[in-house]
């Protein structure tokens, strides 16, 4: 039986093993190299043993590196510190993996140096244009217009684009990866960045609270909400497999305001076909009588002239008359009813006290006469059109001091006050009041209770009129029903209008 032969078996394992192995002396200088080492290099034997280690390395900074980190004793099982530029005899280099092993003679000595020289190329490019592409994917989610957000299962945040840091407002400067959704959403809460739970609004709780409702528990549906600087965003958060929540944030302020002036468009259009109706009705019942009257009068006078009738043409003359001075006043009324428009375009900063003192300026003389006593209470600011207002106002005390009790000192009470977002004035008196079955109807055009011009005159347009202005300040107007002691009419507006583009 043969005996074993270690040594042969060690060449033929050395001479056939797949990887480029190298062996350096003391000295870095080759002294074997195998066949495998020998192709990758491209060298013959005779032409590379024998020689320096520098030869093998792409030049003298990645040699140095190499001599650095073998002097540091570092661990080159790891890729990051033993991976080389090597050079071939041909000047083509390639990135090579380096492991080695060391030859210690009893002494402790370093005798040899075996180095093991993968080609890693290919994975290095791999690895490259995985980096390039993970840089570009990253520039790309940088520069996206929607605020985008990844949170974990603990509601922490992990990464976001800088969308979102100009969407979160006050709290943007101080994202940092690790912050929760909660107190991201309470810090620009704090800071005012949202109109529906502003600070000093006792109900910001529970707005907050139903916002964290929706990211915690999300039913898959986009909302969408309004922001600081009248800005409107759509919210949506996604669920992923992993408890993770991704966030969407896009602004949607110019679809918004389209959406919003549709809907005053569509409103607007809906008052301009009531008042057309309310016209029809006018043409045919408040123009038509004066105008059946001058008819009728005209024909009196023609027949009392042919008859020879003089005493009565005087008379006659002067229904005919009063029918055209009516038909005057219903006319004009009918012209300024219209042109008020539905959506005032010009509006400023109005004190409704200053309105009032201007109101019983104007009215002083009528006051005296009727020997009426004023109450004005605090009276707060808007913003509107000042002389709009100044007629709104004029048409509610004009009305309270023309329809006063004749068993009672006439008494006008006119005060206001702000609640939320906007402001309430009241006009009320002790006069002869409202049947509260009327309550809808005394807004109409030329709806009058009172037939008897000579006592309670005029054509009946006021309240419509001050109910077209209120409209057109994004407000309301409606008799207090409540108010028993004569009659009560409270006027809302937006305490700030904002402005449509």
């Amino acid at each position: 039986m043969t005996a074993f032969d270690e040594e042969l078996v060690f060449n033929a394992l050395y001479e056939t093993f797949p990887d480029p192995v190298i062996i350096l002396d003391a000295e870095r200088i080759i002294r074997s190299a195998n066949p495998a080492a020998l192709a990758q290099f491209g060298y013959a034997a005779d032409a590379f043993i024998g020689q320096p280690a520098r030869l093998i390395y792409a030049d003298d900074d990645e040699y140095l590196r190499r001599l650095r980190n073998r002097a540091a004793r570092v661990d080159e099982t790891i890729a990051r510190t033993s991976t080389y530029s090597y050079i071939r005899r041909d000047g083509s280099t390639f990135s090579g993996h380096l492991r080695t092993t060391p030859l210690i003679d009893a002494a402790g000595r370093e005798l040899a140096l075996i180095g093991i020289i993968r080609d890693v190329s290919d994975l290095a490019k791999a690895v490259l244009e995985r980096q390039r592409a993970s840089d570009m994917l990253d520039a790309a989610f940088d520069v996206m217009p929607e605020g985008f957000a990844i949170f974990d299962a603990e509601e922490r945040l992990l990464v976001y684009n800088r969308a979102y840091v100009t969407i979160c407002g006050p709290a943007g400067p101080l994202l940092h990866p690790g912050m929760t959704a909660e107190e991201i959403l309470l810090l620009a809460q704090k800071e005012g960045h949202y109109p529906e739970a502003l600070p000093g609004n006792p109900d910001w709780p529970a707005w907050v609270a139903h916002r964290l409702q929706d990211f915690r528990q999300p039913d898959n549906r986009a909302k969408i909400y309004r922001y600081a600087g009248d800005r409107w965003l759509r919210v949506e958060n996604i669920k992923t497999k992993d408890g993770n929540t991704v966030v969407l944030r896009v602004d949607v302020t110019e679809l918004k305001r389209a959406e919003l002036t549709l809907e005053r468009q569509r409103q607007e259009l809906e008052h301009k076909n009531e008042a057309l109706d309310q016209f029809t009705a006018t043409v045919s019942h408040d123009l038509k009588a004066p105008l059946r009257h001058i008819s009728m009068f005209s024909e009196m006078i023609e027949d009392e002239l042919a008859a020879g009738n003089q005493d009565e043409v005087s008379a006659s003359a002067r229904h005919l008359r009063d029918s055209a001075r009516r038909m005057n006043r219903v006319i004009d009324s009918l012209l300024d009813y219209s042109q008020i428009a539905y959506q005032i375009s010009t509006w400023s900063d109005v004190d409704l006290g200053d309105i009032v003192a201007d109101t019983l300026g104007v009215l002083g003389g009528h006051a005296r006469e009727a020997n009426v006593a004023f109450e004005i209470g605090p009276l707060p600011k808007v913003q509107g059109d000042p002389e709009l207002l100044r007629r709104l106002v004029q048409n509610l005390v004009g009305n309270a001091i023309k329809y006063r009790h004749p068993d009672r000192g006439p008494i006008v009470r006119v005060n206001g006050r702000a609640v939320g977002q906007q402001v309430e004035l009241a006009v009320e008196d002790n006069g002869i009041g409202i049947d509260p079955r009327f309550a809808t109807r005394i807004f109409e055009v030329f709806q009058r209770l009172h037939h008897d011009e000579s006592t309670y005159g005029g054509t009946g347009i006021g309240l419509a009129l001050a109910k077209r202005i209120a409209e057109s300040h994004n407000g309301s107007i409606h008799l207090d029903t409540g108010f028993t002691e004569g009659a009560r009419f409270v006027v809302t507006l937006p305490k700030r209008m904002r402005k449509t583009k």
